[in-house]
């Protein structure tokens, strides 16, 4: 069996499921995710790297990436 992941638009789901169904396959669906621009990803790692450079100058410690995943 394959797993596979498509996007369809809103006005088409109702034939999707209609079509699934008829040949008996089984569909699960999941929120869509967006997809960050080039410009906000690079954006988002200048301000990233501007902070840790910030805290080498000053000496500042940073938190322990397993205090990070405990707040999740």
């Amino acid at each position: 069996m394959r797993e596979v992941t498509i996007s369809i638009p809103n006005s088409d789901f109702s034939l999707f499921q209609r079509v699934m169904h008829k040949l008996g396959w089984k569909y699960t669906e999941v929120a869509s995710v967006k997809d960050d621009s080039k410009e906000e990803v690079m954006a988002s790692l200048d301000r990233a790297f501007a902070e840790f450079h910030q805290m080498q100058k000053t000496g500042r410690k940073g938190r322990r990436a397993e205090e990070l995943i405990d707040e999740l």
